[in-house]
């Protein structure tokens, strides 16, 4: 094992919004971003740290500190891009910093996600960021011996998202429960002919009338029940909200899967902007 060490917790996903101020009103998916250093030596060490955003990410502010080192937040700095360092990525970074023995030591700050690529230091300058394109997350870090650390994550650019909760996520046989799928556009496009599609578990019972937007289909297939709604179109920020109840059949027994896909139209660049998701209950 390492003595020091440096990761970098990052959202799975950011949906593009980085232009409209955090509002209770209007989603501006603010994300946090959390650099997590640790010390595994049971000596104190100095350490210097560099993390670089992937492109199109936004630095916002709002930094925080989480561990025993409470001097460590006073060495570390943000640098947007700038022409003069030919930089084109948000970079944190920290340097010569005292990490205690056995420690561990978060720094927490805002972000968000642009339209559009970062190209020669100006911001959402370039081409826009497809959906579902890849962001690259990269940091590293060294201590007073020479001895480093390097990380890498990814996240995942979305246009265009969905999420699904439930009541319950263990049930009996007999059991009525519900499921809450939100839909989401990001703050710079308006998606059209948005369509959300259910896919039950055979020992999973839709029921009806049960939903706030009356299905367009349900039909089975496979032994599944398919249940498919037509949404419409979404302006841009804009949360529809689909909830529908589910009855567990007698015969039900271990995990119940329902897979939930959706598609749209990106009204400004004319692509599809899939995604999918799913909700596992567990019976009794």
């Amino acid at each position: 094992m390492k003595e020091c060490t440096i990761y970098i917790d990052v959202p799975e996903k950011f949906l593009k919004g980085a232009g409209i101020p955090n509002s209770q009103f209007i989603p501006s998916y603010i994300y946090q971003i959390k650099i997590i250093l640790k010390n595994n030596s049971s000596s104190e060490k100095l350490c210097s740290f560099s993390a670089t955003m992937g492109n199109g990410i936004r630095y916002l502010e709002n930094i925080t500190h989480e561990g025993p080192d409470i001097n460590l937040l006073d060495t570390v700095s943000a640098v947007e891009p700038c022409k003069e360092l030919s930089n084109d990525n948000v970079i944190i970074f920290g340097n010569n910093f005292s990490l205690s023995p056995n420690s561990t030591n978060t720094i927490t700050f805002d972000a968000a996600l642009c339209d559009k690529y970062t190209v020669n230091s100006i911001e959402n300058s370039g081409d826009k960021i497809p959906h579902r394109s890849k962001l690259n997350f990269y940091a590293h870090l060294i201590d007073e011996n020479k001895n480093d650390d390097s990380c890498f994550v990814a996240s995942t650019a979305m246009d265009f998202d969905m999420s699904v909760k439930c009541d319950d996520e263990k049930l009996n046989a007999g059991d009525i429960t519900k499921y809450y799928v939100d839909l989401c556009t990001g703050q710079y496009d308006m998606a059209r002919k948005v369509y959300l599609r259910s896919i039950l578990d055979s020992t999973l019972e839709y029921i009806g009338d049960s939903c706030n937007l009356e299905p367009k289909n349900v039909y089975e297939f496979n032994g599944k029940t398919i249940i498919k709604w037509d949404v419409g179109s979404l302006q841009p920020s804009e949360i529809k909200k689909i909830g529908y109840k589910v009855k567990v059949k007698n015969d039900a027994e271990g995990k119940l899967i329902n897979k939930l896909n959706s598609n749209c139209i990106n009204n400004s660049s004319y692509t599809q902007c899939p995604v999918s998701c799913k909700y596992v209950l567990e019976v009794d």
